[in-house]
């Protein structure tokens, strides 16, 4: 890679999301902040070869130098000595990503079992491409993206209003652009998005994908940042660190997948869903999801698979920290009659033939009741888990 001149960057790791930042001769790591100085690295050139570099903190001026050579060994920051265990090499890896390994051991810099924490150990391991090796080189300027969030729904009462009064806190009423198949003709007019009215008799998972797809192509034209859901999808960044206007206006990368989960109504022992207070204030159970783990959040013209769920490349760039939040379980009732709904649409065939959607046409009660607490859609079982406190007020 060239390198900046005298440029800053953010070093984020890819099994945390979060990026290094510099306190006092300890390293420590954090929500990634352009605007805090202890956050921000020189990589300036050394003297061993176009690719290697000493990586000097832009706060304190001091570098990042392995203590040792064996596995395990720390790496601190201490005052330029000009010596190997200072040196580094940029390895180039697949997604823009770098390894960095030190010219002295030969062993790469490693964030110790991909510990999320704040005071999370830094230190050299062999290589094995584990995301704890692998690290995003980040412009640390500071720049408010343009956004705009794009989804495509029928006949969605419950969900639509959900959607709606989230992302209208990070979204502009003319910025937020609502695809609305087969509307109603004496549709009243809203002020709160932009409503494209989109006429279609048959609905498929591939001309939904066009369409947003298509969607997506033109705003991206006109945005910084593009932003496509379903109706059921909340996607938000960890609130611990940021809400996602925050992570929105810090996003430089091409694209980032998130990390997906389905909320989960214990019909047995929770009452049904109340639109007036707040969806995870009135379920106590999520489960991680892969199949939700989907690329949304772009800075380029996409391409996707049907569903979303990945791009035709196949290419990833996991933020663990970025959720895509399913509401489709939210409740037992909604989802229920949300089936019963869709098989009133008319529905391609070749869908039909192959599955694609399959849990939307599930009804007869028993079937029902297994999908909706067994089958994760992908055919593997679902493993409940508590909903964090810190995520109860988000959506």
């Amino acid at each position: 890679m060239t390198l900046p001149q005298d440029g800053r960057l953010g070093l984020v790791n890819t099994a945390s999301g979060k990026a290094l930042a510099a306190d006092g001769h300890r390293i420590r790591q954090a929500w990634p902040d352009k605007g805090d100085p202890a956050q921000q690295w020189r990589l300036r050139p050394a003297h061993d070869g176009k690719h290697t570099v000493v990586v000097e903190n832009a706060a304190n001026g001091l570098v990042l130098t392995v203590t040792g050579g064996d596995n395990g060994a720390e790496v601190a920051l201490e005052a330029v000595r000009g010596t190997r265990h200072q040196h580094w090499r940029l390895v180039p890896l697949r997604s823009g990503e770098h390894a960095l390994v030190n010219l002295a051991s030969g062993k790469y810099l490693d964030l110790w079992n991909g510990d999320a924490g704040h005071e999370a150990r830094l230190a050299q391991f062999d290589f094995w491409h584990g995301p704890q090796q692998r690290w995003s080189l980040r412009p640390a300027t500071c720049h408010r993206n343009t956004r705009a969030l794009v989804t495509l729904f029928r006949d969605e009462p419950d969900f639509f209003p959900i959607w709606l009064r989230y992302y209208s806190r990070f979204f502009a009423p003319e910025d937020i652009y609502v695809l609305e198949h087969q509307p109603a003709p004496d549709r009243a007019p809203d002020d709160r998005f932009v409503h494209i009215p989109i006429h279609h008799d048959e609905f498929s998972s591939d001309w939904h994908r066009d369409i947003v797809q298509r969607h997506q192509h033109d705003l991206i034209d006109r945005y910084d940042v593009v932003l496509s859901t379903d109706v059921d999808e909340i996607v938000a960044p960890d609130p611990r660190f940021c809400d996602l206007g925050q992570y929105i206006d810090q996003f430089d990368q091409d694209f980032v997948n998130c990390t997906g989960y389905e909320v989960l109504h214990l019909n047995d022992r929770e009452s049904a869903f109340d639109p007036d207070q707040r969806v995870l204030a009135q379920r106590s159970t999520w489960f991680a999801n892969p199949l939700y783990s989907k690329p949304l959040l772009a800075r380029v013209p996409m391409t996707w698979l049907g569903g979303f769920h990945e791009r035709p490349d196949h290419a990833t760039n996991h933020d663990p920290n970025l959720y895509l939040i399913h509401l489709h379980r939210m409740d037992y009732g909604i989802c229920h009659r949300r089936h019963l709904l869709r098989t009133t649409h008319q529905t391609a065939q070749d869908d039909i033939d192959n599955y694609r959607g399959y849990q939307n046409r599930i009804v007869e009660p028993e079937q029902f009741h297994h999908w909706f607490y067994q089958d994760r859609v992908n055919g593997d079982p679902i493993h409940p888990e508590p909903v964090p406190e810190h995520w109860r007020t988000i959506v």
